[in-house]
């Protein structure tokens, strides 16, 4: 029995070894967060900004299209390259009569100024036409 637990003590001390360099590494180590500073920031502040554009409109523009205030943004794909933004918007008509129109594209190009974001273009990229009709 005694020699057994002599052929043991060389695998204890490694494993105390190990143990030890372990916990002297562990603390040194975190996880870090290399997004560009600033970038979440100005996301949510792009999105708020979208939101209050569809919020902020009539319901229909003149040529009986929905306008940005009748339709629900479902989806959002941002891209930030330093004081310039671009937006491809998915929207869809707010109503429950309005199930056979077809959902509406929209790009927005945004710029940042020296307080905030704000909206340089919107074009409507698919969806509606002149005069209410849906493009196909």
């Amino acid at each position: 029995m005694d020699d057994m637990s002599v052929s043991f003590r060389p695998m204890l001390r490694a494993l105390r070894l190990t143990l030890l360099l372990a916990l002297a590494v562990l603390p040194g180590c975190r996880l870090e967060d290399h997004t560009p500073r600033g970038s979440r920031q100005d996301q949510v502040e792009i999105q708020r900004i979208i939101l209050t554009y569809h919020r902020s409109r009539p319901r229909t523009d003149p040529a009986g299209d929905p306008s940005p205030g009748d339709l629900r943004v479902v989806r959002m794909d941002l891209r930030q390259e330093g004081d310039l933004a671009t937006a491809w918007v998915t929207t869809r008509p707010a109503g429950e009569d309005d199930r056979e129109r077809p959902d509406v594209l929209e790009h927005f190009v945004l710029r940042r100024g020296p307080a905030s974001w704000r909206i340089v273009n919107v074009a409507v990229a698919s969806g509606r036409t002149p005069a209410g009709r849906a493009s196909r």
